[in-house]
């Protein structure tokens, strides 16, 4: 692997060094980092067949139906600025760039994640000595148009050709990969870049928490998935422009939600949609805090339910809370489990679990609901997602507000339109095709 050295040169601009026969990376406190030319080590070709091996088994292919299941409940714990690096290197696709470094980025996590010790700056490595090598590197071309390019192509993904992103003559130049690699690359270069140095930091992001944000975020927010995006947005409008009353609105997310395989997921999303029409109108008695990613991360959170309206000025004190509970009728457990919630949060105002069916109202829950009033003070309560929906739509409609904005918000959620209020990082391409089914057959 390549060797690291310190010296005195402390505040130095980060640099690299050519040499005949090695390249020097200096970073900003001085310490430099080799890489040397030449046949590829015994070392990085036993990596380099790990890898394979693994890929060959199917690795990256179960990663891939994983990740893009939208019933997955894995929660990815990426720092925010890696998000958006990678984000942006998605979001910077087009017909014409932005392919070949988002396959790229693939290849490197998929390295990365499989084979931590080996350097992702270091894209070719050969044992023949005709061929330009890395010491320590190993051929991401190849690993590219045998494994990468084709899983992704495969489920739309990535639009790339046969042979894989490598044949892109700007990345395939004898330099290591880093922020001041040479070559001009079309598309996200520094977000890229900067993704590379987080990499190969001392203290390195996870690679496979990257890699499986990424796949997200090219199932979520890339080609396939924007044209999926616009078509259902288009007939979003048609619907609109017939003016359909409000109980025709409910019945498509009502179906939507019976139809769905993820209906519960969904559910949040539709009661959050209408929170955000109702915060627009000055309807909510502070702000609606941003979605929470994952339905099963209210305790890791810290929240008390799904859908929380906050303090404009302190988003841990909450004033009204609303819990989807979908397909759950008796809710003895969760009452009992809200108390600990309430003790962290004694400034609550409100809490209201919404069931997608009648809930059960016995003995147990009366007395459990008395119980918690009484000891904090807080108005707790058990309601149907129908009372839930006439209680606010009477407040909308006296303002004049079409039931129709409630359905824009829904699919603008699903299409990634408002991720800033609810960043839905599940794959949410196939809720979204579900959905622009039900609308064809009424408009």
């Amino acid at each position: 692997m390549a060797d690291s050295t310190s010296n005195a040169n402390d505040g130095v601009e980060p640099h690299v060094r050519y040499y005949a026969d090695r390249v020097v990376f200096v970073d900003e406190d001085g310490t430099t980092t080799e890489y040397r030319e030449g046949k590829q080590s015994e070392a990085a070709r036993e990596r380099y067949n790990r890898i394979k091996d693994d890929l060959e088994d199917g690795w990256f292919e179960d990663v891939l139906d994983r990740v893009t299941d939208p019933g997955t409940e894995n929660e990815i714990a990426l720092d925010g600025e890696i998000r958006t690096l990678i984000d942006e290197i998605v979001e910077s696709i087009t017909s014409e760039r932005g392919r070949a470094i988002a396959g790229l980025t693939v290849t490197q996590l998929v390295i990365k994640s499989l084979e931590p010790a080996q350097s992702i700056r270091l894209h070719k490595g050969s044992r023949n000595s005709a061929h330009f090598s890395w010491r320590e590197g190993l051929s991401m071309r190849t690993i590219d148009s045998n494994y990468v390019a084709p899983a992704l192509r495969d489920r739309d993904l990535l639009r790339v050709n046969a042979d894989g992103v490598m044949m892109t003559r700007s990345l395939a130049e004898n330099y290591p990969y880093s922020k001041q690699y040479k070559a001009n690359i079309r598309g996200a270069q520094r977000q890229w870049g900067d993704l590379v140095e987080a990499l190969e930091d001392d203290d390195p992001v996870d690679a496979l928490e990257a890699l499986e944000y990424m796949i997200v975020s090219l199932s979520n927010r890339g080609e396939r998935a924007e044209e999926v995006y616009e078509d259902a947005l288009e007939l979003v409008d048609r619907f609109v422009a017939g003016e359909p009353s409000p109980e025709t609105v409910k019945q498509v997310i009502d179906i939507h939600l019976a139809q769905s395989q993820h209906g519960a997921r969904i559910y949040e999303v539709a009661m959050h949609a209408l929170a955000q029409v109702l915060e627009d109108e000055g309807l909510l008695d502070g702000r609606l805090k941003p979605l929470t990613q994952m339905r099963s991360a209210d305790k890791k959170h810290g929240n008390i339910a799904d859908i929380e309206v906050v303090d404009p000025d302190d988003e841990f004190r909450v004033r009204e809370a609303y819990d989807a509970k979908y397909g759950k009728a008796y809710l003895l457990n969760e009452l009992q489990e809200i108390r600990g919630k309430l003790e962290a949060h004694p400034e609550t105002e409100s809490v209201a679990f919404v069931t997608s069916s009648e809930p059960v109202r016995d003995d147990a829950i009366e007395d459990r609901l008395a119980a918690l009033e009484s000891e904090f003070g807080v108005t707790v309560s058990v309601t149907t997602f129908d009372e839930f929906w006439r209680r606010w739509w009477s407040a909308l409609d006296d303002r004049g507000v079409a039931a129709t904005d409630w359905l824009e918000a829904y699919a603008e959620t699903l299409c990634q339109r408002r991720r800033d209020r609810a960043p839905v990082n599940e794959p949410t391409r196939e809720w979204v095709e579900e959905l622009a089914s039900i609308l064809e057959d009424r408009v």
